[in-house]
C-alpha cells in the first residue's frame, strides 16, 4: 500500500504544508474537517501553526494547542525536508466536558466552604446571644460587654475578609526580575530561620516579567512562609524557576514558572480540593484567607496557582508579551 493510501485511510485531519505555507496534500478527513470553516480561518490557522519557533530549527512539535472559532484542536507538526507534516485532533468535546466537571466542582466546593463558614459564624453568635441573655438579667455586670464586643468583631473580620476576595484587584504593574523579588523574600526568612535550607535552582535565561511588585511578593512570601510552617522551620525548601512546558496551561511554552517545594509531608489528598477555598485552614489560629488572597492576586495576572503535589506549589504567569496583549 503506497504512503499516500494510509494516510487517506487515517480518521484523524492530516495535511502536507510547503515552505510557502500552500497545502500539497491533505486526506479526506481534513478535507471534510475544515469544510465547517472559512477560507481565512484556515490561512490565519496555517501561518499560527508555522509561526511555531522550533519548526525553523527542524524539530516536531507535539500537542501544540490553538483555538479555531469555538473549536480547540491540538496539533502535532513533523518537518520533512522542505514540506511540513501536520496532524490535527479535536479535543473542544474534552474542553467543554471538562469545563461542566469544573463547575459542578466548584459549585460542590463553594457549598462545603459556606457550611463550614455558617459553623465558624454560629460560634461566635451563640456567645453573644448567651452574654445577652445574662445581661438582660444581670443589668450590673456589664463587663460581659466587653465579650459581646469581641465576638462582633470576630464575625465582621470574617465578613471583611471575604469582602477583599470577591472585589476585582487594582494591579501597579510593572516589569520584574522574577528572581530579585524571590531573593527579597528568602534573604527575610534566612535570618530568621537558621534551620531553614533555601536551594535556588533559577533559570537565568527567563525574561522580566510584567506583574504588581508587591502583590506578588506577597504571594511568594505566602507560599514560602507556609513551606516553613510545613516543615516545622527545619529542613528544605526549594525554589524552581522555568519556562513552563505544561502541555495544557502553557502549551506555547509562553508561560514562567515558580515552583515551591518544601521537605516536609505535603497536602493530604482529601483536602487538595478546599486549600484555596477562602477560610478554609488547617491552622489552629489561621485565618485561612492567605491562599485564598494569592490565588485572588495569580489569577488577576492571568496566571495560574496550584498544587502539583510532592509538596510542591507553582505559580504559572504569562511572558510579558501576552499580559500586555490582554490589556491587565
Amino acid at each position: 500500500m503506497h504512503e499516500k493510501e494510509i494516510l487517506d485511510n487515517f480518521q484523524e485531519p492530516i495535511v502536507v504544508i510547503d515552505k510557502d505555507k500552500n497545502i500539497v496534500y491533505s486526506n479526506s478527513a481534513f478535507d471534510s474537517y475544515i469544510s465547517y470553516f472559512s477560507k481565512n480561518d484556515i490561512i490565519n490557522l496555517l501561518k499560527e501553526i508555522l509561526s511555531i519557533k522550533y519548526l525553523e530549527e527542524g524539530l516536531s512539535v507535539k500537542n501544540y494547542l490553538i483555538t479555531l472559532n469555538n473549536s480547540y484542536l491540538l496539533v502535532d507538526v513533523y518537518p520533512f525536508e522542505d514540506m511540513y507534516i501536520i496532524l490535527l485532533k479535536d479535543i473542544t468535546r474534552l474542553v467543554k466536558l471538562e469545563e461542566e466537571l469544573k463547575k459542578e466542582g466548584t459549585l460542590t466546593a463553594v457549598s462545603k466552604f459556606l457550611i463550614e463558614l455558617f459553623h465558624d459564624i454560629k460560634g461566635p453568635i451563640t456567645g453573644i446571644k448567651a452574654a445577652t441573655e445574662y445581661l438582660k438579667e444581670n443589668p450590673d455586670e456589664l463587663d460581659l460587654l466587653d465579650d459581646i464586643i469581641y465576638e462582633i468583631n470576630k464575625i465582621q473580620d470574617y465578613i471583611n475578609q471575604l469582602s477583599s476576595l470577591s472585589k476585582p484587584l487594582k494591579l501597579n504593574l510593572s516589569y520584574q526580575n522574577i528572581h530579585k523579588l524571590i531573593d527579597k523574600v528568602v534573604k527575610k526568612y534566612e535570618k530568621v530561620y537558621k534551620n531553614v535550607k533555601f536551594i535556588k535552582l533559577y533559570d537565568p535565561s527567563l525574561p522580566d516579567i510584567y506583574v504588581d511588585k508587591e502583590k506578588m511578593t506577597s504571594v511568594i512570601e505566602n507560599l514560602v512562609k507556609n513551606a516553613i510552617e510545613a516543615i516545622d522551620q527545619k529542613g528544605e525548601i526549594t525554589i524552581q524557576t522555568g519556562i513552563s512546558f505544561d502541555p495544557v496551561f502553557s502549551p506555547r511554552m509562553n508561560k514562567v514558572s515558580i515552583k515551591i517545594k518544601d521537605s516536609g509531608k505535603g497536602v493530604p489528598q482529601e483536602i487538595v480540593d478546599k486549600i484555596f477555598l477562602p477560610h478554609f485552614t488547617t491552622k489552629e489560629s489561621g485565618s485561612g484567607v492567605g491562599l485564598a488572597n494569592a490565588y485572588n492576586i495569580v489569577k488577576s495576572h492571568k496566571g495560574i496557582l496550584r498544587y502539583i503535589g510532592n509538596s510542591t506549589f507553582e505559580i504559572l504567569l504569562p511572558i510579558r508579551i501576552e499580559v500586555e496583549s490582554n490589556n491587565i
